[in-house]
């Protein structure tokens, strides 16, 4: 991930939205949740059940005028804990339906808590055993910071969908990449983008696994689909993006330009380093490329040596190692 801004930070938040910063345990820091505040009052991305995040909510809404209970929808952008953690909590106290994309239910209603697919996905590109372990409960842990979310509530988002909220009428973009099903809305008349995890002006979206028994490897490519899908956002030229972490941005074209430099770096990085271990599972790649990284982060690193093995892949500069489709070596 990088640590410098990818493009340049606007201050001000739209009218008749407020952005409320709210707390969570992991190394990414806050979730940006935001308040869509005409009607239908639409809550996205109401965090997650950890510390005194719902009652920041709560505070939040009360400062304009607002209570729980007046809340009319809840949109999650994606199926990360730290997204969508307390939806089934304001939903059921605001007898609110929640609002996803179609390809995330399974996350979403805890259908894949402890990701069983992930860490056999995981284990075939060569984490050990021990870490799988580790991997397990940790995802159980998460577990417990979420409230879980009545099926009955859902409302499953499409791309394309026309999306009334908070006085707006936003057109519905599901990009697969850093989740399957990710959802970002757009206002075309105001041009303004909220764009979850999958636009992000301060680190660069890890590609997350995403198992999938229809792909050959049993797995999305998820960077490749993920670099596929930015040219859509930079034609929609948005003068503001409110995102899921981190600051307020404009020029997406500056952004998409960015990153796709930075991805191509970390390709030859990784590259070079296929050269110097040989035969190497992504595992090894990732732990020479992340020797600090540990826990869940070990997961991430995967994903991230994964995706540019993809592109490296893709362009003839690497190949799987014999039969074993979890080893490398340079062409």
């Amino acid at each position: 991930m990088s640590s410098r801004l990818l493009a340049p930070v606007v201050e001000h938040v739209p009218e008749g939205i407020v952005a409320v910063a709210l707390p969570t345990p992991f190394p990414v820091g806050d979730v940006n949740c935001y308040l869509l505040l005409d009607e239908p009052l639409t809550v996205v991305d109401p965090g997650m059940r950890w510390a005194d995040s719902t009652d920041i909510l709560t505070a939040a809404l009360r400062e304009v005028g607002r209570e729980l209970a007046d809340v009319d929808q809840v949109v999650v952008t994606h199926g990360h804990p730290d997204h969508f953690g307390a939806a089934g909590w304001l939903a059921e106290v605001a007898d609110a339906p929640v609002l996803c994309g179609r390809a995330e239910v399974p996350k979403v209603t805890g259908a894949a808590a402890n990701r069983p697919a992930l860490l056999e996905l995981a284990g075939r590109l060569g984490l050990p055993d021990s870490l799988r372990a580790t991997a397990g409960a940790f995802f159980q842990d998460v577990r417990h910071l979420a409230h879980p979310i009545d099926e009955g509530r859902l409302r499953l988002l499409d791309d394309g969908d026309l999306l009334a909220a908070g006085g707006r009428d936003w057109r519905v973009h599901v990009t697969p990449g850093h989740a399957v099903g990710h959802v970002s809305l757009f206002d075309a008349d105001a041009r303004v983008l909220v764009s979850g995890d999958h636009l992000l002006a301060s680190v660069t979206p890890n590609p997350v696994l995403e198992p999938d028994p229809a792909y050959p490897d049993g797995r999305r490519r998820s960077l490749v689909e993920y670099l596929a899908s930015l040219e859509r956002f930079v034609r929609l030229d948005p003068l503001v993006v409110l995102p899921g972490h981190g600051p307020r941005f404009s020029a997406v074209a500056t952004l998409v330009h960015t990153t796709r430099r930075h991805h191509a770096r970390r390709a030859a990085d990784i590259a070079r380093l296929v050269r110097r271990l040989g035969d190497a599972t992504v595992y090894e790649l990732a732990s020479e490329l992340f020797p600090e990284a540990r826990d869940f982060s070990v997961l991430l690193g995967i994903s991230e040596v994964v995706g540019h093995l993809d592109l490296l892949e893709d362009e003839g500069r690497v190949a799987r190692s014999g039969n074993d489709r979890g080893r490398y070596v340079l062409t």
